[in-house]
C-alpha cells in the first residue's frame, strides 16, 4: 500500500475510533437521562401510594377487605407512553389490576419484599417493554406494582442509535477522503524526491542536486540525499582520475617494454645486449607489475575486508623492520613503545612498509632507515636530501612524483595508499623536513587506552 493510502487509512481508523466512543457515549448518556426520568416518575407516584394508609388504598381500589373484585380506575391503554399499569397483592394473595387493559404484571421477586424502600426493574410482558416499580405499603400487608411502557423511549433510542451510526459512517467516511486529500499535499515533496533520484539513477548526473525547501522530515532527507550525492560525485570524480592518471603511468613502461621487445624482433643484436635488453624488459615488467598492483589497490581498497582488532604498533614496525631488511639488505632501526591501537593490522603493517620504501629510495646506500614508535605515531626518517616545500603539501596524492623522485623506481601510489589506509583509520599522515637532513614521513593513530 502506498503512503497515501496509509496515511487516508491511519485518519479513517482513528475517526472511526473517536467516533465509535463518542457515539457510545452519547448513546448510553442519552438513554441514562430518559431512563433516570421514568425511574422518577415511577418513584413518586410508589412513594405517594407508600404514604398511604392500606385501608385508603383499598377504598381507592374499590376492594373491601372480604371481597374479591377488580377495581377500576385509570384506564390505560396498553404501549402508551403516559400510561401506567397498577397491580395491587393483598395480604391474602389475592392480586387487583387497575384499568381496563389486560395486562398482568409479573409478580415481584421475593427479595423486593423484604426491602423497604421501591425496586426497580424492566421486564417484557406480553409484547411490552415495561419498567416497573415495586412498593411495599404498611407491615407488609399489600404490596403494590406500579408499570410504564418504554415503547417509546426504546423508540427514541432506537432513532438516536440511527442517527449515531449514519453520522459515524459519514464522519469516517469524510475522514478517509480529507486523509486522502491531506496524504496527497504531504507526499508531494517525496514524489518530488523519487522524481530527482530516478532521473539522476537514470543519467548518472552525480552532479545534479535535489532541491531543499523548508525545515521538516521531507527537507531533511533531501538534505542528507544531497550530501549523498556529494560522495557519490566525488567518489565517480576520484575513479575518473584514477583511471586516467593510471593510464599515463601505465604508458610509461608499456612503451618502453614494447620498445624493448621490438629491439629483440627486428635486430641481430650481441648477446650482450641482449642480456641488456631482456634485463631492461624485466625491470618494465617488474614496475608494470607492481603499478597494477597498487592501482588495484586503491580502486578496490582491499584493505577494508580485514576486522578489526587489537594492533601493538611495537610489534608491527618489528616486523616490517625484519622482512624489509631480509629483502633488501637495508638496515632499519627500531625505537618504539607500548602503543596499542585498535585497527586492521595487516593494513598498518602495509603502510608502514610502503613508508619504509619511500625511505629508502631517497636514502644514501649503507644509511640506516629509523623507525620511530611513540604514543600510536608511527615516524619514518630517511638521510636523502629531503622534501622540496612545494611538493611538501602533495606527496600522498595518487600518482605525485617530485622532479628528483621521476629518476626514482615506483608509481607515485605508495604514499597515497598509507595516506587511504590511516584515513580509514581515522588517523592523519605527515610529512616534514629534518633540520639535519633528511625527511621523516609517518602517521599518527588514536591510542587504545
Amino acid at each position: 500500500m502506498s503512503i497515501r493510502g496509509r496515511i487516508a487509512l491511519v485518519s479513517a481508523a482513528a475517526v472511526a475510533v473517536a467516533v465509535v466512543l463518542i457515539s457510545i457515549g452519547t448513546f448510553i448518556g442519552a438513554r441514562n437521562q430518559v431512563m433516570t426520568q421514568i425511574d422518577d416518575s415511577l418513584l413518586m407516584r410508589a412513594s405517594a401510594i407508600g404514604e398511604m394508609r392500606p385501608v385508603a388504598i383499598l377504598g381507592l381500589l374499590g376492594v373491601e377487605r372480604g371481597g374479591g373484585a377488580r377495581g377500576r380506575i385509570v384506564p390505560p391503554r396498553r404501549g402508551d407512553f403516559d400510561a401506567s399499569y397498577y397491580q395491587v397483592i393483598l395480604s391474602d394473595d389475592r392480586v387487583v389490576n387497575i384499568g381496563d387493559d389486560d395486562l398482568v404484571l409479573p409478580e415481584p421477586d421475593r427479595g423486593d419484599l423484604t426491602r423497604t424502600r421501591p425496586t426497580l426493574r424492566s421486564e417484557g410482558v406480553d409484547g411490552v417493554h415495561l419498567r416497573i416499580v415495586t412498593t411495599v405499603v404498611g407491615q407488609g400487608g399489600i404490596i403494590v406494582q406500579i408499570a410504564r411502557p418504554l415503547t417509546e423511549a426504546d423508540a427514541a433510542m432506537g432513532r438516536l442509535a440511527v442517527v449515531l451510526f449514519a453520522g459515524g459512517v459519514i464522519g469516517i467516511a469524510l475522514a478517509g477522503g480529507l486523509g486522502l486529500l491531506v496524504a496527497s499535499q504531504a507526499v508531494k515533496p517525496i514524489s518530488a524526491l523519487t522524481r530527482t533520484v530516478g532521473a539522476i539513477a537514470a543519467t548518472q548526473d552525480f552532479s545534479e542536486r535535489v532541491d531543499v525547501d523548508g525545515d521538516d522530515e521531507i527537507s531533511e532527507l533531501a538534505s542528507e540525499f544531497n550530501t549523498l550525492l556529494n560522495e557519490l560525485e566525488s567518489s565517480q570524480q576520484e575513479q575518473v582520475r584514477l583511471v586516467r592518471d593510471a593510464g599515463h603511468e601505465l604508458r610509461t613502461p608499456l612503451t618502453a617494454l614494447r620498445t624493448n621487445l621490438e629491439i629483440l624482433q627486428r635486430h641481430e643484436l650481441s648477446p650482450e645486449e641482449r642480456t641488456t635488453t631482456l634485463a631492461a624488459a624485466h625491470t618494465e615488467i617488474e614496475e608494470l607489475a607492481a603499478l597494477v598492483a597498487e592501482v588495484v589497490d586503491l580502486a578496490t581498497d582491499r584493505h577494508e575486508e580485514e576486522a578489526l582488532g587489537p594492533v601493538d604498533l611495537s610489534e608491527v614496525v618489528e616486523a616490517v623492520a625484519e622482512r624489509y631488511q631480509k629483502r633488501r639488505g637495508r638496515l632499519v632501526t627500531v625505537a618504539a613503545d607500548k602503543s596499542r591501537v585498535v585497527g586492521k593490522r595487516q593494513a598498518i603493517e602495509r603502510a608502514v612498509l610502503n613508508l619504509v620504501a619511500n625511505a629508502d629510495k631517497f636514502s644514501p646506500v649503507g644509511d640506516p632507515i629509523t623507525i620511530d614508535v611513540t604514543r600510536g605515531v608511527i615516524t619514518v626518517t630517511d638521510t636523502g636530501s629531503g622534501i622540496d616545500s612545494h611538493d611538501l603539501p602533495h606527496v600522498f596524492e595518487r600518482f605525485f612524483r617530485s622532479d628528483t623522485a621521476r629518476s626514482q623506481p615506483g608509481s607515485g601510489l605508495g604514499l597515497s595508499i598509507v595516506k587511504a589506509i590511516v584515513d580509514d583509520h581515522g588517523g592523519d599522515v605527515f610529512a616534514r623536513n629534518r633540520a639535519s637532513g633528511g625527511a621523516e614521513v609517518g602517521f599518527s593513530l588514536t591510542v587504545d587506552r
